[in-house]
């Protein structure tokens, strides 16, 4: 299945802490949420910021870029798309603006960075724009906020850069959406790694229109995450086991999608599958399902999302590659 051309993201290792990064790409199609993985002392555990340490700002970069146009200013197209996932359903997510910096290069540098002239690696298939994101590899690292990290997985540092050779749109004028691929970016900012759900905002290709509503895929990532203490729509799970000839199976593409027409998020929410990838015993669970009566099935990552773009999931496992020799199996 294909949508037609689009820019994509991309996901590379690092330091210290652990440096990820994550690029936008131009499309191609697929279904499946999940979160960054870390791996230390043999325990996997999800990405995430830990909002009661220290105030998480980003930081905008105001050099004047000659590849974005139109009339809204940058930051405040940056600041919609950080309200956008503030705002989802069952999330509590707490960021805010913090003051302008001129620094120019990703670094762990206590300073969450979003730039549309700074300079890195995009590429030689044209990423929109690449995210950076420092991990750090279990407690008492330097979050340079004057502490050390609580956890494992815990992140400290998250910086976005636009591709300078890519021209943007503030508001739709022409050139790409500057919000749909902002809006992508700040769930890799956030942990979030790519989607296999052709319809989810953290699908690692850009769609050919606008599109800055999250999916279910995304609320129910993001809600597990950073969990509200009283959730606003009650959610489930669904788990089970994918094997083939009695072994398991993985790193197969698991997904719930509805079988009715029932909107159990509010209609800001677009209406998609909702899925996860198998374990190494090949048991997964699909977190955050409203309620609803769901088709589930199991799908490899042989394209167009492959093993390249959830690059950190089969190591954080020991493995060097998810499964992919099967057949997409309906339950």
């Amino acid at each position: 299945m294909k949508l037609g051309p689009m820019n994509k993201i991309r996901v590379a290792p690092v330091v210290l802490a652990l440096l990820a990064a994550a690029a936008f790409l131009w499309p191609k199609p697929a279904k499946s949420y999940l979160a960054q993985y870390n791996a230390h002392n043999g325990a996997v555990s999800r990405a995430h910021w830990d909002f009661s340490q220290f105030p998480v700002q980003w930081n905008f970069n105001p050099a004047a870029a000659s590849n974005v146009s139109g009339a809204a200013p940058a930051q405040e197209v940056i600041a919609t798309s950080f309200t956008t996932w503030m705002a989802a359903p069952n999330t509590a997510i707490s960021i805010s603006r913090g003051g302008d910096t001129q620094i120019s290069s990703a670094g762990f540098d206590g300073v969450n960075l979003v730039c549309f002239t700074c300079t890195t690696d995009f590429n030689s298939d044209g990423a929109l724009a690449v995210t950076f994101t420092t991990m750090a590899n279990g407690p008492g690292a330097d979050t340079k906020h004057g502490g050390t990290s609580r956890f494992a997985g815990q992140i400290l540092d998250a910086d976005i850069l636009f591709n300078p050779a890519m021209n943007f749109s503030t508001d739709g004028s022409g050139g790409n959406d500057m919000q749909t691929v902002a809006t992508h970016e700040i769930g890799h900012f956030l942990g979030l790694d790519h989607s296999a759900v052709v319809k989810a905002t953290m699908f690692p290709f850009a769609p050919p229109v606008a599109e800055h509503a999250l999916s279910y895929d995304d609320v129910a990532a993001i809600s597990i995450l950073y969990p509200k203490n009283s959730p606003d729509v009650p959610t489930g799970s669904i788990s089970g086991t994918v094997a083939m000839n009695g072994s398991p199976v993985f790193g197969a593409h698991v997904f719930a999608d509805s079988a009715t027409a029932a909107l159990p998020y509010p209609a800001s929410v677009r209406k998609t599958p909702i899925g996860t990838l198998s374990m190494p015993d090949g048991t997964y669970q699909i977190q955050g399902v409203p309620p609803d009566r769901y088709a589930v099935a199991a799908e490899p990552l042989d394209g167009p999302v492959t093993n390249s773009n959830v690059f950190s999931y089969a190591p954080a496992f020991g493995r060097t590659t998810v499964q992919t020799n099967f057949t997409t199996r309906w339950h």
